[in-house]
Order: structure tokens, then sequence, then C-alpha cells
């Protein structure tokens, strides 16, 4: 740990600390900025998602000077922190293959021998190759049955141990950023996870035990690492968000997260890029967001609970139940309230099958309600459905930053118009 403390401390301008409540963190060691000119004049979608939920949030409209500000400045924040994936597998899909390494669908070939891995060529095969050599004899002695259960979460098992294997013999090169024990700091949560959860961990952990056939691994070990992955590992994305894998970056799991984050977590082909969302001020603590952002104090806060076995105690968060949290959430997931003369939103009332009013207190059936939501799920798929087909026009917009925003609009529209 002192050793990585000192590269990051040296290199990319932050330290780890220990907080009592929350273990490790990451803090900066200097200023960071969201602003890093790249000499290029087109808009950082980014910006533009963060400053759509402003928008939504606040109901200004004064945007145009921003986006143009934007554009001006020229691309995104500055990188605060890269790094390489420990171990990383492609999503397993019935209708598409990617690359093991670079995770591209083009011109693959799959191993001769495992009949499981496909590479692009020989470069992304070369640098596979310690690893993969390891993991091909595993899987070519693998019946049929066995390669059909090979989810990508039992393969990012297996490749774990192999690289820990191969960085033991000196095989792979460790370094500061890249050796197992950054891997066995990570918290499990073991204890917190449901019984339901550990049995099907305890399963995937008997396919694992059957694949390596190493007599010094055990059911347990294998059953808490997979239960690390599950609060750790990040699903890696292209340009357009389209979930192309899986990854664990030890260093980047340190991070915390927040509802009101200072950072973003983004993907540049495999290597996670943290960059700074606004000033960062030397000594702050970093945060990104595990979850939605866009949701309310309640959801995030039980999708945070059931995934990452914590409480968010973020500046949003804090404001539960207050009169600023209550209309935000109103206007993330709240209906219009029926009286066409009032401007409130309605949300869930604990005391009645129905939803309340904010403003006047009319009260409106549950019912009715998800008759509402069967009309805007269908309006968003209709969304969903556009934005897929002219994305590919739209690339340097990047649209699919928009999407959300996009079915926010037509949500808060419809349940207008139905209240009417």
């Amino acid at each position: 740990m002192e050793d990585l403390q000192r590269l990051l401390v040296s290199e990319h301008g932050v330290s780890v600390s220990v907080l009592p409540e929350k273990g490790r963190c990451l803090f900066t060691a200097r200023d960071f900025s969201p602003v890093h000119y790249n000499g290029s004049d087109r808009m950082d979608i980014r910006w533009i998602g963060h400053t759509l939920r402003s928008i939504v949030l606040t109901g200004s409209t004064n945007t145009s000077s921003y986006f143009r500000s934007c554009g001006k400045m020229g691309g995104s924040g500055e990188v605060i922190l890269s790094e390489e994936p420990y171990v990383s597998v492609p999503n397993k899909s019935s209708t598409e293959s990617r690359c093991d390494w670079c995770f591209t669908s083009s011109n693959l070939k799959r191993c001769s021998s495992c009949h499981v891995v496909c590479y692009c060529g020989s470069t992304c095969q070369k640098f596979d190759w310690k690893l993969h050599r390891l993991e091909c004899q595993l899987l070519a002695r693998l019946d049929k049955n066995r390669i059909t259960s090979l989810t990508p979460s039992i393969r990012l098992i297996v490749k774990l141990y192999l690289r820990r294997k191969l960085q033991n013999e000196k095989v792979i090169p460790t370094t500061a950023m890249d050796n197992y024990n950054l891997v066995k700091e990570i918290v499990s949560h073991i204890a917190e996870v449901e019984e339901t959860q550990l049995v099907l961990y305890a399963q995937m952990a008997s396919l694992v035990n059957i694949i390596m056939q190493w007599p010094d691994l055990n059911i347990k070990e294998i059953t808490e690492d997979f239960s690390k992955l599950a609060c750790n590992a990040h699903t890696i994305c292209d340009s357009e968000l389209i979930p192309l894998g899986t990854g664990l970056y030890p260093v980047i799991s340190i991070i915390n997260h927040s509802c009101s984050p200072n950072s973003v977590l983004v993907f540049e082909g495999r290597i996670a890029t943290v960059r700074a969302m606004q000033q960062i001020p030397k000594g702050s603590e970093i945060s990104i967001s595990y979850i939605e952002t866009a949701g309310s104090t309640m959801t995030r806060q039980k999708a945070l609970k059931q995934q990452y076995f914590f409480t968010c105690s973020c500046p949003r968060c804090i404001k539960l139940g207050q009169p600023d949290d209550i209309q935000e959430s109103a206007v993330l997931e709240g209906y219009r309230c029926k009286d066409h003369k009032c401007d409130g939103f309605l949300l869930r009332d604990p005391d009645s099958r129905g939803f309340k009013c904010q403003q006047c207190g009319l009260v409106r059936d549950k019912e009715e309600i998800l008759k509402i939501a069967g009309e805007v799920k269908a309006m968003s798929d209709k969304a969903s459905s556009a934005l897929s087909s002219y994305g590919r026009i739209l690339y340097p917009l990047n649209l699919n930053y928009y999407y959300y925003y996009f079915k926010k609009i037509i949500f808060l529209h419809v349940l207008v118009v139905t209240s009417m």
C-alpha cells in the first residue's frame, strides 16, 4: 500500500486515506479542473447531460450560452486517474461475439483450441496470450454442458486466479497499481449477502472449482470473491454507453459513491478513466456515482442498499423528507396532480394505496397511475427505437446520453396531458 500511495501522489495527484465511517477513500493531493482543453471544438456530452439534469431540477431554460461555452472549452474534465483492468471479460451474447482483449466485434477469429475465446487479430492475441494460454487449457477440457454454463462472472474469477498465479511466478510483472494484494484489500460484504444469493455464489464457486481443479482453492474463498465482484466490478461501455464487458479495477474501486459526484467514470477502450466534473480543491474526497442519480432519494437509497450494502449520506441524501428533497423527487419520479389548476406533483402515499399531491393533498388511485405508466412506457419504447435508428447518424453528439433525460421529458409531458 505504501508503494501505491507514493505512486498515486507523485504521478496522479491523489492519495488513499482511511475514514472510520467509510473505510478507504481517495482524496485529491492537488486541485483538479472540470475543463481540460484538448484542441477540439466539439461539445462534451457529459457536460450536456449534467446540464440537462440541472434544467429538470431548477426549471432553467437559459442554456444556449452554457452549451456554447462548453463547445469553446473543448472537451472533458481533467483526468484524475486511469487504470487498466486487473482482469476483464467481454459480455456473453448469442448474437454477437467480441474480442477478449479489446472488445471489438469485427474481424473475429475463435481460438482453435478452446473454441470459446475470440480475438480480432494477432496483436490482441499476443497481448492476452500469457493469461489465455492457461485458461485455454482449462476450457478445452470442458464438455458442452459446462461451456454453456460458462458465464462472464465465472470466467472473470478463473482469470483472476490465473493472473494471480502468473504474477506469483513472475511470468506477468507486478506494479504498485497492478498486483493481487490490491484485490485482497477489496471488501466483499459477504456477511450482508442474502442467503439465496450466497447459494448462487456457492453454485458458481463449485463450477469454478471443477474448472480449475486446484487443491488449494476452496468454495468459501471463491464464494467471497464472487461477492467482491458483485460490489466492485465495473461494466465496460463504449462511447455510446453500450455495455461491452466487465472489468475489475482495484484502485478505482477505492473511490466512494455520491449522488452528487464531483467526478465521472468513463471508458476509453478497456481503460477506465476518472475525470473531474467540477472544480475539486486539494484535500477533497473524489466521488463517482455507482447508480443512476436521476431518481428520488428513496429510489437511490434502495438501489445502493441492495447492491452495495450501505446507506448514502451525501449532500442530497441527507435532505430526505425535507421540502427540497420532496420537490426534487416529485420532479424526477412524480405524477402530475389530477386537478389541472394545481401545479403539484404526486408521490406514493404510505398511508394509502394511491398517490398524494404534495401541494393540494388530492389522491390518485393506484390503478389510474398504472394506466398512465403503461402509456409512458409505450412512448418511452418509441423514443428508444427512434434513438437506436438515428444514433449512428447523430453519433458526433452521442445522443445516448440524452436518452434518460428525453424519457423524463416525455414522461412529464404525458402526465400533464393525461391529467387534463
